[in-house]
């Protein structure tokens, strides 16, 4: 298969502000828990304010541990292709790809995470024979801040975790992967992904929405994805009519129309969420609500047929500057 865009370490040795981010997401329906990796490195050129690595994960029932890694000399990521690995003496840290990921950390307070498994991707953005950038042909010319790329919509994963003094072993569980970079994460966003669908097992979805600067223009956009059976949907700004309208928490809808396709997302959850943190113009802050065990609802309508589905286990997300009015908006176009 052709290399997935925007999958090498984009570090430029520059001395400026500088982060990259990747998530890795196993799912795991029969017991109805996901766990969530997220690996960072800020101004890895060192000796910033804000220089070093970190590791978050969100466990059982959005629990999170973490650590940080103040040394960037023992960070290292491949500028052809995704690989990245962050250990410290203690043997402390992970290492991770397109087909394994491995690590281990010890929150003082909050316990232990290890763990180890492998992947096959199935989908990823676009024709499973063509990956193509998530945010397309511009995202190459570095005028979107950050950059975004979804390099695994839809995997399956084998290994074990051991979370808190226990273990779970799964095999051909879901798996998901993206990552970001730039100099901060957007000012304002929000985030759903799935692909955990009881009676859809090849069904994946991906949302995300967001105030980017274009240009060095603030602009609010938003984007779907979604693969099932083979087939790639995509409702982009610059192919569709977006709609938004998101709660500061507890509430996400969408409604997406193109040519000949149309989607409505309705996502909710009750719980309070957990604060993760993320890369900032002043380093990382806890500016990210997430759960991973939201309520979403899709219906999609393309060509004369609809497709129906639900699940329990959606990624949600707000971030950036808090609000506490609705936040509606319309997609801006590229």
């Amino acid at each position: 298969m052709k290399q997935i865009p925007h999958s090498h370490y984009h570090w430029n040795r520059g001395v400026g502000r500088f982060f990259e981010g990747w998530y890795y997401r196993v799912t795991l329906p029969e017991i109805q828990q996901s766990f969530a990796f997220m690996y960072a490195i800020d101004d890895p050129q060192g000796h910033t304010p804000h220089s070093g690595g970190s590791v978050q994960v969100l466990g059982i029932d959005d629990k999170q541990i973490w650590r940080t890694f103040p040394n960037t000399k023992d960070f290292h990521a491949d500028r052809d292709r995704l690989y990245l690995e962050h250990w410290n003496r203690r043997g402390e840290g992970y290492s991770a790809s397109d087909l394994h990921n491995k690590g281990k950390i010890s929150d003082p307070v909050h316990g232990e995470c290890d763990w180890d498994y492998e992947m096959v991707s199935v989908d990823g953005w676009g024709n499973p024979k063509r990956p193509t950038a998530t945010m397309g042909f511009y995202s190459y010319l570095s005028i979107f801040e950050p950059g975004w790329q979804i390099l695994m919509a839809r995997g399956l994963a084998t290994g074990a975790i051991a979370w808190q003094g226990k273990t779970y072993e799964f095999a051909n569980a879901p798996a998901y992967i993206e990552k970001n970079w730039g100099r901060s994460f957007p000012k304002k966003w929000f985030w759903i992904q799935c692909n955990a669908f009881p009676n859809h097992e090849d069904l994946s979805i991906t949302v995300a929405g967001g105030i980017r600067e274009h240009f060095g223009i603030a602009t609010q956009v938003a984007m779907v994805g979604i693969n099932h059976q083979g087939k790639f949907y995509n409702f982009m700004p610059e192919n569709s009519e977006i709609h938004c309208k998101i709660q500061p928490w507890g509430d996400w809808q969408i409604e997406a129309s193109s040519k000949n396709q149309q989607v409505e997302i309705i996502a909710k959850t009750e719980d309070l969420g957990t604060w993760i943190m993320v890369p900032s113009a002043t380093g990382l802050q806890y500016l990210c609500r997430d759960t991973t065990k939201g309520s979403l609802q899709v219906t999609l309508k393309s060509q004369g047929q609809t497709i129906k589905a639900t699940s329990q286990l959606a990624g949600l997300e707000v971030g950036g500057e808090p609000w506490s009015e609705p936040w509606e908006f319309k997609s801006a176009k590229l």
